[in-house]
């Protein structure tokens, strides 16, 4: 059975998160943040490349911006 074009990136996501043990705050979440502003803009704009990638970037924004102020707690 193959996979789906659709799980390659989930297990590729998954994968790339549990290497996060040393990583700090504002790292994990900026990964998180990208993966789940991807996400959304996927959805959001119908599976568009240039929403996927502006909401990839926008997560990553303010996931590391998170992370940071985590950090300084």
């Amino acid at each position: 059975m193959r996979p789906t074009w659709k799980t390659v990136p989930a297990l590729l996501v998954a994968a790339s998160l549990s290497a996060c043990a040393s990583w700090t705050p504002a790292e994990k979440g900026t990964a998180i943040g990208a993966t789940a502003g991807g996400a959304l803009g996927h959805v959001i704009t119908g599976g568009s490349a240039l929403g996927t990638i502006g909401g990839a970037a926008a997560g990553g924004i303010v996931g590391h911006e998170v992370g940071k102020s985590r950090e300084d707690r």
